[in-house]
Formats: structure tokens, C-alpha cells, sequence
């Protein structure tokens, strides 16, 4: 597993989260036309013995590489999915995936693969593309506010779901 900078490509940049990684799309994807990257969180969270054997062997193949994305990438995505009202219903492994499109697609064209219905969201307020994998995908696009209803606390941390002031479950509630 390594990290790489410095990339360019005429290739698609495809970005898989762990549930691509588990569906293996990786191997359907023809080399010549795109590149699959993942992140070193979605990487970790692959764990049963077959399909970390399967994700190995394809790091050896060169047909995944894992990338994280810059500090300032994560900043960006932690405040969007903030602004947006889903900082609670992502996690730090989806966190990395919208950081690493957003600092690929400075570079090139890129297209993220998951059937998380919040990361799309947040993929779709950035302006970034994405492909569901085994979902039919969000419609439309949503914000909302999330908040606890008993102190009034506002969540700052990927996956908060209670408060840590009051110990109440943080609720979320559609504005838009």
C-alpha cells in the first residue's frame, strides 16, 4: 500500500468506497480506460479473509491504488458535509473518499463509486460526479439540519450520533 502524488492521467479516475471494494468492481474495469483508486480508510475496512485476499492480489496487479488526499481536501470535505446537514451519517473512511475526488478532480476527470446515499449527497453539492454500484442512487439532492433537540448542540464530528453534552440522540431534519 502506498501513497502516491503527482498524478496524470487521460484515464477515468474512478473512486471506490468500501461497498465498491467489496462488489470488486475494480476487476471490471478495463485498465486502458480507467484507473480505480481507493483510500487507505476504505482499504482498512475491508476485513474477511476472501475479499482482503482479493483486494491484495489486485494491489499486486496494479488495478487499485491507494491514495489519500491532502489535509486541506479532508478540511474541505468535513465543512461541506457540515453545511449540508451530513457530517453525522458519514464516516471518516467516506470523509476520505470526497477528499480524494476533490483533490483528483483538480486534475482530471473523476467518478466515485458508492451506494452511500450521504456521500452522494455530498458528492453532489461539491459538484462531483458518482455512479451507484449496486442502488439505484439519490434522486435529488437534499440539505439538512442536524442538531440536538435537548441542548442544541451541533454535530462536529464524522459519524456523532448523540450528544456529548446532554447524551441525547442528535437528530437531523430536512430543510431543502
Amino acid at each position: 500500500m502506498s501513497s502516491q502524488r503527482g498524478l496524470s492521467d487521460s484515464r477515468l479516475a474512478v473512486i471506490g468506497d468500501t461497498g465498491a471494494l467489496l462488489a470488486r468492481v475494480y476487476y471490471m474495469l478495463p485498465s486502458y480506460k480507467f484507473e480505480f483508486y481507493t483510500t487507505s480508510a476504505c482499504f482498512k475496512e475491508v476485513k474477511d479473509a476472501e475479499n482482503r485476499g482479493t483486494l491484495l492480489n489486485a494491489l499486486e496487479l496494479g488495478l487499485v491504488k491507494v491514495v489519500d488526499a491532502g489535509e486541506e481536501y479532508i478540511s474541505r470535505a468535513v465543512e461541506e458535509a457540515k453545511s449540508i446537514g451530513e457530517l453525522s451519517r458519514l464516516s471518516e473512511a467516506d470523509l476520505s473518499v470526497i477528499a480524494l475526488a476533490l483533490e483528483l478532480a483538480g486534475k482530471r476527470n473523476v467518478v466515485v463509486l458508492t451506494d452511500d446515499y450521504s456521500l452522494q449527497n455530498t458528492l453532489h453539492h461539491l459538484g462531483l460526479s458518482f455512479k451507484p454500484v449496486r442502488t439505484e442512487g439519490i434522486k435529488q439532492s437534499f440539505r439538512y439540519r442536524e442538531y440536538c433537540p435537548v441542548c442544541g448542540y451541533v454535530p462536529g464530528k464524522p459519524g456523532e450520533k448523540t450528544c456529548p453534552i446532554c447524551g441525547s440522540p442528535i437528530r437531523r431534519i430536512r430543510v431543502s
